[in-house]
């Protein structure tokens, strides 16, 4: 049985547990982290929505965090995802919802992200809910140890998603 979840915009609230799932160990060399001032400045920035997924009791399971809403070439950027209990399929129902709420709540027509290439779980998990990969940018992020990665670009456009909704 698939567990229901729930989307709903994130408050201030909510960022020690988005901190406390964005900090559990491994994360840091795959989902990154923010300090507890840029995401009190991102949660009231516009241009930023924050989502968090909860379930039946209202506990937060998972987030994501968007960037450029306001992108005049209606360009909507996933800066971060993660799950507390990954593995589960949790993150993929969580990118779902992100993308449905993406299409749906905004005049996005390009939805994208980038992971570190060798996110092999992450890439499934993207590919799975219709992105495709655009491309490489070589050395793009530096690991907290210092060493640069290649990111792999991926994205979905509105008319695909609707497609695949449909």
């Amino acid at each position: 049985m698939t567990e229901q979840t729930s989307l709903r915009r994130a408050t201030a609230a909510d960022l020690p547990r988005i901190m406390e799932i964005e900090r559990l160990p491994g994360y840091e060399m795959v989902v990154g982290r923010s300090s507890a001032e840029f995401h009190a400045r991102a949660l009231n920035d516009p241009d930023y929505a924050y989502l968090v997924s909860t379930d039946e009791t209202g506990a937060i399971g998972g987030f994501a965090i968007l960037r450029d809403l306001g992108n005049i070439m209606g360009n909507t950027c996933l800066k971060r995802i993660a799950v507390a209990d990954p593995g589960k399929g949790a993150g993929r129902r969580l990118l779902t919802d992100v993308i449905a709420w993406v299409f749906t709540e905004t005049p996005t027509h390009r939805f994208w992200l980038d992971h570190i290439i060798t996110n092999d779980r992450a890439r499934r998990a993207y590919e799975a809910c219709g992105l495709r990969r655009e491309g490489v940018m070589h050395e793009a992020y530096a690991l907290p140890d210092g060493q640069r990665v290649d990111l792999a670009l991926m994205s979905l456009l509105r008319p695909e998603w609707a497609a695949k909704s449909g």
